[in-house]
């Protein structure tokens, strides 16, 4: 099974990211704006990755964080950038992202990362079985 994933990039980084997810054997959904990508997480809540480029047209990646993440959507969202620096990785992991990857986006480092994020949502959701069984 393939894990359905939310792609929301700017036109010139999207060729080159859609590429690597779909080397990684991910059924990727387009979305070429911030408001698309809004839409689409309102209406789907299937995905379990969210690929958020920190310059997603039309709008500011931290609030469409912010919304995934009090929308108790269920993805893990990984912010995509043209420069991976020590502040944009902590700023967001501040706001909620399970982790930052930048450019050229080599195939093993978004391999790595989304076998990690996959990990991480299955954990998530395995806890809070438990913790439902447990009630």
């Amino acid at each position: 099974m393939k894990a359905r994933t939310l792609l929301a990039v700017s036109p010139n980084q999207k060729q080159r990211l859609l590429r690597r997810l779909e080397a990684a054997g991910l059924e990727v959904c387009l979305a070429e704006s911030f408001e698309d990508a809004w839409q689409k997480l309102s209406l789907n809540k299937d995905f379990e990755l969210l690929f958020l480029d920190a310059e997603v047209p039309g709008g500011d990646w931290q609030d469409l964080l912010e919304y995934v993440a009090i929308s108790n959507q269920r993805c893990e969202v990984i912010v995509c950038c043209r420069v991976g620096d020590e502040k944009m990785w902590a700023e967001a992991l501040q706001c909620g992202a399970y982790d930052l990857i930048a450019e050229p986006y080599a195939e093993q480092e978004v391999a790595r990362v989304v076998a990690g994020a996959l990990r991480s949502d299955y954990l998530r959701r395995f806890s809070r079985a438990m913790a439902a069984r447990a009630s």
